[in-house]
């Protein structure tokens, strides 16, 4: 069964491990900070905020900038959208830090039934249909 991992937390605080392009079984996304990023998704691989040269540690909020206007608009869209707010990860990772937030994302995104991570962009759950 999938573990998260520090490593799967995006710089603008996605959790690349509930991404349905990191789930899926055919053409995996190894997630945003895959140090090869021929094997990203065309769209990971171009994007300005992971590739942002502002930054200055791993994540957006240790930049002088943030949030930054790209960082807002992706956040209103998942919030909107999907039910996640990039801003409020990159909140909790900066007050907890990145092994508490980690262990919090282990409990807060299984589905209750099957216990498979729950993907952020599905209001069911992959393996067992479970909406939730």
């Amino acid at each position: 069964m999938t573990r998260l991992s520090p490593a799967l937390i995006a710089p603008c605080g996605m959790n690349c491990a509930l991404c349905i392009g990191y789930l899926r079984e055919k053409d995996r996304c190894p997630g945003c900070r895959a140090g090869d990023a021929s094997r990203l998704r065309p769209s990971c691989a171009r994007c300005t905020i992971r590739n942002c040269e502002d930054r200055t540690g791993d994540y957006c909020f240790d930049c002088a900038n943030y949030p930054c206007p790209r960082l807002k608009r992706l956040d209103k869209r998942y919030t909107t959208k999907y039910r996640m707010s990039m801003l409020e990860n990159l909140c909790e990772i900066r007050e907890r830090g990145i092994a508490a937030f980690v262990e919090q994302e282990e409990v807060r995104r299984r589905c209750p039934q099957c216990g498979h991570i729950l993907s952020v962009h599905r209001d069911r759950c992959l393996h067992c249909g479970r909406a939730w």
